[in-house]
């Protein structure tokens, strides 16, 4: 099978980053450093006709740092406390820590980084036949547009905070945020030994403290064009994988469901080890590059290659951000460390299978490609630290026996996948709270959170309550009902839950999934198909919901996307393939359950055969294609056990 890679400028353009967003040109790239040591990187906009070098450029995410009030206070609180009671008696001492981050460039930075760049175009345009030379008025137009996608995007870096012994309780906006001045939001309590280590860290004799935030971004670039193409032999990929996990030594557990070091579907291929699987798949041809014109070490060359390995690694992977680790050696630079493999990939069974059975592809390298390039954006709390411990309002000690805390504040977060939801699938969410006293009436209180009290009031909405002479202050109850598109209330008999007074994150009852189905033109064309359609069966609030995701071989796009909702406590969905043929109508075969995000359109080899049953029984199914609220056209009760389904 052939796959030619042929307009994919456009359809980059339209179909991956969106009408509004900026092409960015993987070669155009510059990077400066500002006077306080902020390094930023930046990228030209691409051309779309040729390979010749704007004057516009987007910056990367940087400059990561607290966030601040109107009057200029840094938006941190480490809060130790105690009581006059000891621990036996009812007395509790511990820690609070909040704080808010953000990233992105001051104007004043911006003004620097604009004359940087001015200087730094003009020198590089020095050297003779430089690309940079035809850049006459460079211009630094603003932050360039992220990705949504990426997993695991937000990650705490601590040994204390990842220690339940240590902190009992910690609560983060869950993401990265995606524009700059956007706020993350990190909440935690800490119990007595847990505060106490942590702010032994904190001091000013410590090289980094035991708090690093990690941020991960992924962006869309157009690689160089070369003459070329790139042939993979999947037969051969097979053999030489099977040798290779035969050949390595294996960590997995034997839990009884598959022979101990013999589990592919387990398989973690390190940064690392990705190289040396790569350098072995070109030494045994089972994978050939040839690149006109250029030599292996050129840099358009290596980038090229690179490109396609990565893209060849996530087409029978998940690619995941490597667990932190700790660090072999002490630093007096406050800057956290990332680890030397960044990235693992878990190798996937479904898609490894798949694609074995496209036998041999073929890709033809004369246009850009699109790609998306991962980076990371990490800090420690050092870096910001000294600047707030000698604030009182940011970092201060206090007697929980004053009569100041007989007021608690109940603080409801709203989870940023509920934020991304609301005028999507969700209008609002209304949030009722209960606290029994012992005596007197008993305190309620609710608030709804909409999209205009987003904009007002941000993710947070706070109740206060007053302790009075309550002898249980640490007990209240929550419940919450969101407001679905169509006006419907969802759950109708929601549960009271038992909150915790240091914050609740209000997480959405479904959650987005972005499905990939991928086929290929040339095979679907030759099979008299003129279109592959996946119909998605899966719960969404509780009632059977159907989607689909058409490919049409005209567009020659073998690769389309779609975001899906999908109920919380579900393990994914159920799918079957309907073809389109040229003479016969409709073809639907049978519904499969599936837990991954990507699916391959395969044409079973007995489709092809119009004679054959199972030809007939696939036109006789596309006949009858129903709907869920159909009779007879709910699917997914035969699958309630392998994905989890809960009619409600």
């Amino acid at each position: 099978m052939t796959k030619v890679i042929f307009c994919v400028l456009s359809l980059f353009v339209l179909g991956t980053l969106g009408i509004n967003a900026q092409v960015l040109d993987s070669q155009n790239k510059v990077t400066v450093a500002l006077d306080g040591g902020i390094q930023v990187t930046m990228y030209g906009r691409a051309k779309t006709l040729d390979n010749g070098f704007t004057g516009e450029y987007y910056y990367l995410p940087t400059n990561l740092r607290l966030s601040k009030r109107d009057d200029g206070v840094p938006e941190f609180l480490f809060l130790k406390y105690t009581t006059e009671q000891r621990a036996d008696a009812g007395g509790v001492q511990g820690a609070l820590m909040h704080f808010l981050m953000e990233w992105g460039l001051t104007d004043a930075q911006m003004t620097e980084a604009q004359t940087k760049l001015v200087a730094k175009v003009k020198d590089l345009g020095k050297a003779s036949g430089s690309p940079f030379a035809g850049v006459a008025t460079p211009k630094l137009m603003g932050p360039a547009s992220l990705r949504s996608d990426t997993p695991e995007s937000f990650r705490i870096i601590s040994a204390v905070l990842s220690d339940k012994g240590f902190a009992p309780t910690i609560v983060t906006t869950g993401r990265a945020p995606l524009l700059p001045g956007s706020k993350i939001a990190v909440a935690t309590r800490l119990e007595k030994n847990g505060a106490q280590l942590l702010a032994a860290t904190f001091e000013k004799n410590r090289s980094i403290t035991d708090v690093s935030l990690d941020l991960r971004f992924r962006y869309d670039v157009l690689t160089p064009a070369v003459n070329g193409r790139i042939t993979v032999h999947w037969e051969k990929i097979e053999e030489l994988y099977q040798k290779y996990t035969r050949d390595y030594k294996h960590s997995d557990v034997d839990d009884g469901t598959m022979p101990k070091y013999n589990s592919l579907k387990d398989d973690i291929i390190t940064d690392t080890e990705k190289d040396s699987l790569v350098a072995k798949l070109k030494e045994t041809k089972a994978v050939e590059i040839l690149i006109d014109n250029l030599k292996p070490d050129d840099p358009t060359a290596q980038k090229v290659i690179a490109t396609f390995m990565d893209y060849f690694m996530q087409s029978i992977s998940d690619k995941q951000m490597a667990p932190p680790q700790a660090s072999k050696e002490k630093t007096d630079d406050p800057k956290y460390t990332p680890p030397e493999d960044l990235y693992e990939y878990h190798v996937n069974r479904t898609k490894f299978e798949k694609r074995t059975q496209t036998k041999d592809e073929t890709y033809n390298l004369r246009l850009r490609i699109p790609t998306t390039e991962d980076m990371t954006l990490t800090e420690n709390l050092a870096s910001w630290y000294d600047g707030v411990k000698s604030n009182p309002a940011c970092v201060a000690s206090v007697n929980l026996n004053d009569p100041f805390f007989q007021h608690r504040d109940i603080n409801m977060i709203l989870d940023i996948e509920a934020e991304d939801m609301f005028g999507k699938e969700v209008n609002y969410v209304t949030v009722n709270v209960r606290k029994k006293r012992a005596s007197g009436n008993a305190f309620s209180e609710r608030v709804t959170i909409d999209r205009d009290y987003l904009k007002k009031k941000g993710v947070k909405a706070t109740m206060t309550y007053a302790r009075g002479e309550d002898k249980d202050p640490d007990t209240y109850e929550y419940q919450a009902q969101w407001s679905l598109k169509g006006g419907n209330i969802y759950p109708t008999d929601s549960p009271w839950i038992k909150g915790q007074w240091e914050g609740v994150s209000l997480a959405p009852p479904v959650k987005p999934r972005t499905i990939e189905f991928e086929a290929s033109p040339e095979e679907l064309k030759t099979s008299n198909i003129v279109r592959a359609t996946l119909q998605l069966r899966y719960m969404k609030f509780g009632k059977e919901t159907e989607t689909n995701i058409p490919l049409s071989v005209a567009a020659g796009n073998p690769l389309v996307k779609d975001m899906i909702f999908l109920d919380r406590d579900t393990k994914g969905y159920a799918y079957r393939l309907v073809f389109d043929h040229k003479e016969k109508g409709k073809l639907a075969l049978d519904w499969t359950p599936e837990t991954s995000d990507y699916v391959y359109a395969v044409i079973p080899e007995q489709l092809r055969d119009v004679t054959s049953e199972i030809f007939g029984k696939a036109v006789e199914a596309g006949k009858m294609i129903l709907k869920p609220d159909s009779p007879g056209g709910a699917v997914l009760d035969k699958f309630k056990e392998v994905l989890g389904i809960i009619r409600r």
